[in-house]
């Protein structure tokens, strides 16, 4: 099995329920780890592997789209790579948001989607 990850991607965007969310934006960063199995003994062709550019280019179009629920942005995103590379055994999406708009909050918040085919 090969293992393909996009690590610490980072996105301003304007994900959110909340109307200052919309308005001021936050920082996102993307984790994308995709599992495939190898169809050769060794990997020589990126037509067999995932292209990790091409994977880059759906989750930052992707991100671009402002989205109420981070659930279904990660959920959108999963499956669009699918649709990208229906030879991948599993998928899993986390989205990060550094700077929840809640007062007195520390920290960040995550949503994360894994899937197997």
């Amino acid at each position: 099995m090969i293992t393909v990850s996009l690590n610490d991607l980072r996105f301003e965007a304007f994900h959110g329920i909340h109307k200052e969310e919309t308005l001021l934006g936050n920082t996102y960063v993307v984790d994308c780890v995709i599992e495939l199995h190898e169809a050769n003994e060794v990997i020589r062709y990126i037509e067999d592997t995932v292209d990790y550019s091409k994977v880059y280019d759906i989750i930052r179009e992707r991100m671009s789209v402002a989205t109420p629920l981070l659930e279904t942005l990660c959920m959108e995103t999963g499956i669009q790579v699918h649709e990208s590379f229906p030879d991948t055994k599993s998928i899993f999406i986390r989205i990060k948001k550094l700077h929840p708009h809640i007062e007195g909050f520390q920290g960040s918040t995550s949503v994360s989607w894994h899937k197997e085919y």
